[in-house]
């Protein structure tokens, strides 16, 4: 993998060389028929296209979405530059944006990258990883985004635009068949109900059976049964005003993950302990055993249901144009996971001196229910379209009701005192309040500078019990071993002030270059599942970050050669993380950081039919200070290199396309590695993995048909998603086998 890294830093090199010496008649030279379209966006709460943003961004809009077979969250993560993502369970994903993000499940905690749903912030994660279908475009916002986006955007943003009722008739289906038994299907249907109202429903199914089995009795687990929903209203009662309603709904129903013994390590444990556990996990799970089978309780599961509303009132006038943008979202999620995947208690016995029975090492049964529902309120003016100077300014409430209750049922051979049954319960009420504005003013035709402020304060109230559920343990079990139960009621408030200050030039051939200074902020938390009772109601000091970026948006060639670059440096205050450390305690605790490097994003169409693209990334994140000092950030990967290929060309009758992707990730880690914690140091650790898409497909066009083949993980990767550290090795999930499938879309128009 090492000439892939070195592809990654000469392609950052030379592109940045490019930027700097390109010659102003350079877009002029060649004439060619095919090009590159424009996409239009909302980064800026203004219609631009995405070129023309100061912004490290990446946009697929709904032609890319389809052509590339995305249909989930997962999908836009591994094609967007320095964007990773690990997703525990189904309400549980981690999103990181240049090494920065949150794995945190405290019901008092924010993540670090913000989910907006047309523009409305999604709050707990568990409501952010959702059906990517009947989308206008996915805009995903690099770097702390804190003056027009807010809140927990320190390390970026992720916008969903689903597309918008028209007054013209449409419909659409769309029915998928591949391996595991995988049925999805898609349907939307759009028209005027009246000259001024318009409406849009669009429904996803989607559900596999296993990508993994239970040992003992052959159950289904890493399954997959979700429906979603969207209806929308839009009222246009005149030229100058437009409502738009919207209702969403999700679903989840599935059979919980197989979690393995892996990775399992044959030498360099340390202590007596480890190599104890070692021994008994290398009896129960031998060396080679298959990461798709696990002991997992067949009794597991994981559900979600999400409910949504939405409403946007906008409306033009001769000083400025109005939206008012209303939310509410409710969030239910319950699992019980198997967090260990050994053979359960009671089985043959492994070898001696475990005490009797022997056929267990560890058992912990997570089970949770969790019950969040938001409101908020935007209410923002923005300069006319055809302004000389854009501005904005706005309001902005938030608040929130998190409810969780999760419960640990453990079993330890090799320390019965840790085991037990344990529960936590948060209650929290969390409110935000902030006024932002921002202004670009344009010096010349060339030369703009743009200043943006926001003022933002967070209030969180939380009760938070530890409770000790067997009276006759006088050891509580992990993880509130060796702490007491404990019942705690406190609150906290913090406030700061965010804001961007840039500057971008466009040179005589139309190219942009830019260079910002950034300021992001995200509140503290209360921590979840603490076992020491003096910090219970202690949060954690806020988070900051400054970020500096220059960067190069270029077209040559007529608009078939699109060269977008970025270079970064943030240096973070008390970035806040969360892990379980070598005294078996669920630790939440802040580090300062400085996380740099560079992004880089071509797209060419070199002849008629014909598209390329490559993205590459690197990333250098790491603890700056203290006993962790150099210790590389969770879900950082030094290098990442993405590609694409896509030939289209007519037949009789229709057309013809292919597609072909290809992802390399270089190693990282799942958490960062405690100080004194050397035995796990290695169990953290991801190596470098690579992915290989495909898709082909024949369009029928007097029909408007099209039937497609597609594959997914076509070399059968197998790299874990998330690893939990323990005793020198680690109890590992995996990311979903090699799919493929068949597909037919029909459309009305």
């Amino acid at each position: 993998m090492t000439m892939i890294r070195r592809m990654v830093t000469r392609c950052l090199v030379a592109a940045a060389g490019a930027a700097a010496i390109a010659p102003p008649a350079l877009a002029q030279e060649v004439d060619r028929t095919s090009g590159l379209e424009e996409i239009i966006v909302t980064a800026q709460k203004r219609a631009e296209s995405a070129q023309d943003v100061p912004i490290a961004l990446t946009v697929f809009d709904s032609s890319v979405l389809a052509r590339a077979n995305i249909t989930r969250i997962e999908e836009i993560v591994m094609r967007t530059p320095n964007f990773t993502m690990m997703r525990v369970n189904v309400g549980e994903p981690q999103f990181y944006i240049r090494g920065v993000g949150s794995n945190s499940d405290s019901a008092a905690g924010d993540p670090t990258v913000g989910v907006f749903q047309d523009e409305i912030y999604v709050g707990r994660v568990s409501g952010a990883a959702f059906d990517v279908f009947d989308m206008e475009r996915v805009e995903v916002l690099r770097g702390p985004q804190g003056t027009l986006f807010g809140r927990n955007t320190s390390g970026g943003a992720v916008n969903f635009i689903p597309k918008r009722p028209e007054q013209d008739f449409y419909a659409s289906a769309e029915l998928s068949y591949g391996n595991y038994d995988a049925i999805d299907g898609r349907l939307v249907v759009n028209g005027g109900l009246t000259d001024s109202l318009a409406g849009r429903l669009s429904l996803s199914r989607r559900e596999h059976s296993g990508f993994s089995e239970n040992i003992e009795t052959g159950a289904d687990l890493d399954d997959e049964d979700n429906w979603s929903v969207r209806g929308q209203l839009l009222f246009t009662p005149s030229d100058s005003s437009r409502l738009l309603l919207g209702y969403d709904y999700v679903k989840d129903d599935t059979e919980g993950h197989a979690r393995v013994p892996f990775p399992v390590f044959d030498t360099g444990q340390v202590g007596a302990a480890n190599n104890l556990a070692l021994a008994a996990l290398r009896a129960i799970w031998p060396a080679g055993s298959d990461v798709r089978k696990s002991y997992s309780v067949p009794e597991s599961f994981q559900e979600r249901e999400i409910n949504g509303l939405t409403a946007r009132y906008e409306n033009d006038a001769s000083y400025g144009s109005w939206t008012v943008l209303g939310g509410w979202r409710n969030v239910e999620l319950n699992w019980l996971e198997d967090l260990d995947g050994l053979k359960p208690f009671g089985f043959p016995p492994v070898t001696p001196p475990f005490p009797q029975p022997y056929g267990w090492v560890l058992k912990n049964r997570d089970e949770a229910d969790e019950d969040a529902e938001q409101y908020s309120l935007e209410v923002r003016l923005t300069s006319p379209a055809d302004a000389r100077v854009f501005w904005v300014a706005g309001l902005y409430y938030f608040t929130e009701t998190v409810d969780r209750t999760e419960s640990f049922l453990t079993q330890f051979s090799l320390l019965p005192a840790a085991g037990g049954d344990v529960t936590f319960v948060q209650d929290v009420d969390s409110d935000s309040y902030a006024a932002f504005g921002q202004i670009t003013y344009p010096f010349t035709d060339r030369f703009s500078t743009t200043l943006g402020l926001r003022y933002t304060e967070d209030e969180k109230e939380a009760r938070q019990i530890g409770r000790n559920n067997d009276p006759n343990d006088a050891t509580p079990g992990i993880p509130l071993f060796p702490g007491q139960p404990y019942d705690v009621t406190a609150d906290d408030s913090w406030d700061s002030v965010t804001g961007r200050l840039g500057v971008d030039y466009r040179t005589a051939s139309g190219q942009l270059l830019y260079a910002s200074a950034s300021k992001g902020f995200k509140s503290g938390i209360f921590p979840s599942q603490n076992n020491v009772v003096q910090n219970v109601g202690v949060a954690t000091p806020e988070e900051e970050v400054w970020s500096y970026e220059i960067g190069a948006k270029t077209e040559w060639f007529d608009r078939t050669l699109r060269v977008n670059l970025a270079l970064f440096h943030m240096d973070y205050e008390d970035l806040q993380l969360f892990r379980l450390d070598p005294q078996l305690r669920l630790v939440t605790f802040t580090e300062d950081t400085v996380n740099q490097g560079a992004e880089l994003e071509i797209l060419a169409a070199p002849a008629e039919g014909l598209e390329l693209g490559l993205n590459a990334a690197y990333l250098k994140a790491e603890v700056d200070g203290g006993q962790n000092d150099g210790g590389q950030l969770p879900r950082a990967p030094e290098h990442t290199l993405g590609a694409f290929a896509e030939y289209s060309w007519p037949v009789a009758g229709g057309g013809l396309s292919v597609r072909g992707e290809f992802k390399w990730t270089d190693d990282y880690r799942t958490e960062i590695p405690y100080f004194n914690d050397a035995a796990n140091w290695r169990v953290t650790e991801i190596e470098s993995f690579a992915l290989l898409d495909a898709r082909a497909a024949y369009q029928l066009e007097e029909r408007n048909l099209e039937f497609s083949v597609w594959g997914k993980n076509l070399t059968d990767e197998e790299y874990p998603l998330h690893t939990i550290p323990f005793l020198g090795n680690g109890f590992s999930i995996f990311a979903p086998p090699r799919t493929y499938g068949v597909s037919v879309a029909w459309k009305s128009r």
